[in-house]
This record gives C-alpha cells, structure tokens and sequence, in this order.
C-alpha cells in the first residue's frame, strides 16, 4: 500500500497548494517572456557563435526538443525579431526586464511548494534570475554543441547494410528525446536544490528531477501524437491553432514540474520525520493534511 499511499499524499499536496493555478502563472509568465527571453539569449549566443549559425542551426535543434511540432516556426520568429536594429537596441532593458519575469514566477511557485514560510530579499530573488537565464544560456550551448559532435558522428557512418539509415535514427532520437531529457534532468535538479528557501538534499532534488524528466518524455511523446491528428482544434481555432498548442504544452509542463517538485518536497518531509523519530519506531508514509510539523 506504500507507493498508493505515497501517490494518495502528492496528490492531496498538489491540490492543497494551487498547483494547478500555479503551473497555469508560470505558462502564462513563460509566453510573456518568450520573445524577449529568446532575444536575450540570441544576443549572449552572438559573442560566441554567428548569428548564421545560430539561426540556421543552434536555436532550431534547441527549441526543437523543448518545444514539439513548433520549434521550428518560434525558432524562424525569433530569429527575425533579433535581427531588427530598433528591436536590438531601443527595448533592450525591457527585454531583460519582460525576460525574467518567468524566473520570478518560478521562485515563487517552488517556494510555495516546498512550504517556505520567510521572504527573500528582492535582490537576491533577481540574482537568482539573472542565474537562471544564464543557466540556460549555458544548457543552449551544451546543446548545440552535442548536437554538433553528433552531427559529425553521423556524417562518417559508413552507408553499408543500411548502418547509416540506423544512424539517422539515432541522431533524430538524441536529439528530440535523449538531449532534451538530459538538459532537463540537470537544470531541473539544480532550481529543485538551489532556488527554494527550504532547500532539499541532492538525492531528494534528483529523485524529483527524474519524475519530471520522465514525465516530460512521455508527455512530449504523447503531445506530437496528438496534435498531429487535431483536426478538430484546426477547424474551431484555425491559424491560432499553433498558439493553443503552445500554450497547451507550456501548462503541461509548467505543471509536471510542479509534481517533481512535489515528489521532492514530500521526500523531504519524510526524512525530516524519520530523522526526528527515536531508533526501533515503525515507519510509515507521513501525512501532513495541515503542512510540516513545526
């Protein structure tokens, strides 16, 4: 009865923090901040790779894996947004400023989950921001330059018995389930050990991290099974279709982030119980219908 119990409890956790409203913030924080998050990235990416090869190559097989079935057109958007001068130069503070609202909204959000009763300064809550947007800075460049390593890996398979075919395949797999899983196992380990103010242990933060990266797989998988066969969507929302389909993705993933979040919290719980109980006591799954003990 230990893992219904232990799902029982997350569920309820879920519920009892406004998960749902929550992860429904962030998407709407993660849209806003889209174009400008994207601009403040191409424009860190410019002092180390072209913009030929950002727009062409790096941005595309980024968004690609984040983002099913509409990588590609937010990729070409972006890409056309950077490169006007007005856009480059006369809004950029408000970029930076529209770029991390989403990294505020997500402090907040796993504060909330992990039960963080004090207030964090407002200038540590920005530093936080700032890191975060570099972190993905850094996960955008891991990524092009894995998909570029990969790229020269398939380039020098040899084409006898179809050994190239198979390699194509296994270059479309890495980079469309293995990369993204991988990039969103580390980076979602680090907010779940670093952001909250109540902070758990490593294997607490990784167990979590693991949930929502599988998670998220398998809800990638499922989300370009389905809209390619939503037809019905296409005729009620017509050319706004591709931006219910985003917004519809960002929600479902703001919202499993939230339940690894939840895995972690409640793994955190439970050690603090277990440590707090005398040796030889029976263990159980806790229960806290009314928040943590004090």
């Amino acid at each position: 009865m230990q893992p219904f119990r232990f799902l029982r409890d997350l569920v309820r956790s879920f519920l009892r923090h406004g998960c749902a409203s929550l992860a429904a913030s962030l998407a709407f924080f993660s849209l806003l901040s889209l174009f400008p998050l994207g601009f403040l990235l191409l424009y860190g990416l410019s002092f180390v790779v072209s913009q030929e090869v950002i727009g062409e190559q790096v941005l595309p097989n980024f968004l690609e894996g984040f983002l099913p079935s509409m990588g590609e057109l937010v990729a070409k958007e972006l890409h056309r947004v950077s490169g006007l001068e007005t856009v480059r130069w006369a809004v950029f503070l408000t970029f930076v400023w529209f770029g991390t609202l989403v990294f505020y909204e997500l402090d907040y959000a796993l504060n909330v989950v992990f039960e963080s009763t004090w207030r964090r300064h407002p200038l540590i809550s920005t530093g936080i921001a700032v890191a975060s947007l570099a972190v993905t800075e850094f996960a955008m460049l891991l990524s092009y330059g894995a998909t570029h390593i990969v790229n020269i890996l398939t380039g020098y398979v040899p084409t006898l018995w179809g050994l190239d075919l198979l390699a194509l395949a296994a270059h479309d797999l890495f980079l469309t389930y293995t990369l993204p899983f991988a990039l969103a196992f580390l980076a979602v380990t680090g907010l779940y050990r670093f952001v909250p103010r109540r902070r758990p242990e490593w294997r607490e933060a990784m167990i979590g991290a693991l949930t929502f990266s599988l998670l998220w797989v398998a809800a990638k998988l499922i989300f370009v099974t389905y809209s390619t066969y939503a037809s019905v969507y296409a005729h009620l929302y017509g050319s706004l279709l591709e931006v219910i389909l985003l917004l519809l993705w960002v929600y479902y993933s703001a919202a499993l982030l939230l339940i690894g979040a939840e895995v972690a919290h409640h793994l955190q719980q439970r050690e603090q119980v277990l440590s707090a109980m005398p040796a030889g006591a029976p263990l159980s799954t806790p229960t806290f219908p009314d928040g943590p003990p004090v």
